[in-house]
């Protein structure tokens, strides 16, 4: 019966809710609105940025692309004519033994050629460890083997700096678990930074020690020209020796130690520097594990009972003349039958005639490739790839095309010589019966 007298006022109060709540929604939906486009410009810009990061990442790895195809090729351009070279000095040396001012002089030519090798080794090892791609062979190492072999093979320049060399090989233990080729690297990189830096008529010392069961430490202390205290944290880093000056003094890419410090950390080893400053000298130390294996004899070149003792027909191809003559000489003078092409289409003439053991050849050729060449050969032959180019990859690809080996120029003879006799011990060797004993 009261109703009819509220009835005015429940209206309005119903219309005020409604016109808040009308404000409300409208209000939420702004909101929701803006929300919604501000997410939506979010992910767009998200959308962009990744876009753009994508395309960076596209550079960059084009760019890299770019730098390993670059290094690789310069690497082989660098290497082809320093292989004739090496070979000819090799073979001048033993001719003139007793002419002690060549010799002199000869030995001043291959110390250099196998300076500019090394320097073109850190430049690949450098990307190779940089993308993560370094592989390990291990086995059991002779340290104490390896340090001598070192030492001996830089005779000529610390003895020409005439530097006072002390070996205190002292380690019980000294059979290491390496792979041997990078540890070879490692010392070898620490015994040329000693010399490098240390001054004529300095010393050099090079000790071991077992300090921690299972470990071996290798110490390389020089009395040279130290280590500044603000460098020691750079030292490891590539392209870096220090004082800038030093690079204009003694040369070098500054690579030796930052690969030698990779290659430590890849065998679960550590690689330290210690200097109490300039002209104080510096101290590098590494340890590394033992090996209770057999241990290797350490030798680096082959001695010379172990060299091939048969007579093999081999086809030489390379496009590079210098390194036909001189390798055909010098494998001719070892009673070796030589033929030599220079492009595939007469390396495969030659062999489609028949009449070979062994192809040796160049993998890059002028109308195609020693893969190419390998692979489309019909008889049956034992192939061992030469090449500038000494990436892994490289390798592998010719070891899939059949070759048996990929030797990286400039070869040694030494090491030809144990590439054809692991061929001549290895299976390809059944149905050789063409190939005579010495």
């Amino acid at each position: 019966m009261f109703l009819p007298h509220f009835s005015p006022i429940f209206g309005l109060v119903a219309l005020t809710a409604l016109y808040f709540l009308a404000g409300t929604v409208l209000l939420l939906t702004a909101v929701l609105t803006l929300t919604a486009m501000a997410l939506a410009t979010a992910i767009a810009e998200r959308r962009r940025a990744e876009a753009a990061l994508e395309a960076q990442k596209a550079l960059v790895e084009a760019a890299n692309r770019t730098k390993d195809n670059f290094l690789a090729m310069l690497s082989h351009e660098l290497r082809t004519p320093l292989f004739p070279v090496f070979l000819a000095v090799e073979n001048l040396q033993k001719q003139w033994l007793k002419n002690d001012e060549a010799a002199a002089a000869l030995e001043i030519i291959r110390r250099n050629i196998r300076v500019e090798r090394h320097l073109i080794d850190d430049l690949l090892d450098v990307t190779r460890i940089s993308k993560g791609k370094l592989v390990l062979n291990l086995t059991s190492v002779n340290a104490h083997g390896q340090i001598r072999n070192v030492v001996e093979t830089c005779r000529s320049e610390w003895a020409g700096k005439k530097i006072r060399m002390q070996l205190d090989l002292t380690a019980r233990d000294s059979s290491v678990l390496a792979d041997e080729a990078r540890f070879q690297q490692i010392v070898w990189n620490l015994v040329q930074n000693a010399i490098k830096f240390s001054r004529d008529e300095g010393e050099i010392r090079i000790s071991t020690a077992n300090e921690s069961p299972g470990e071996l430490t290798i110490i390389v202390q020089d009395h040279g020209i130290g280590i500044e205290p603000e460098a020691m944290n750079r030292i490891f880093n590539p392209f870096e020796q220090g004082e800038r000056s030093l690079k204009r003094r003694f040369g070098g890419l500054g690579l030796g130690l930052a690969i030698s410090k990779s290659l430590a950390e890849a065998h679960a080893a550590t690689l330290t520097a210690m200097s109490e400053g300039l002209n104080r000298g510096a101290t590098f130390r590494l340890t590394i594990k033992t090996s209770a294996l057999i241990a290797h004899d350490g030798t680096i070149s082959l001695p010379v009972q172990a060299r091939v003792r048969w007579v093999l027909r081999i086809l030489l191809v390379d496009d590079h003349i210098d390194t036909c003559t001189v390798m055909g000489k010098l494998l001719a003078a070892r009673g070796h039958r030589v033929t030599v092409a220079h492009d595939m289409k007469s390396a495969l003439e030659r062999i489609e005639a028949g009449g070979f053991d062994v192809v040796i050849s160049d993998v890059g050729l002028p109308d195609g490739s020693g893969t190419e060449l390998i692979s489309k050969s019909k008889n049956r032959l034992v192939g061992i790839a030469m090449s500038g180019f000494g990436t892994d990859a490289d390798a592998r690809r010719s070891l899939e095309a059949g070759f048996s080996q990929h030797l990286i120029k400039p070869v040694t003879m030494e090491k030809l010589d144990a590439a054809l006799q692991a061929a001549m011990n290895g299976p390809e060797r059944d149905g050789w019966e063409s190939a005579l004993r010495r």
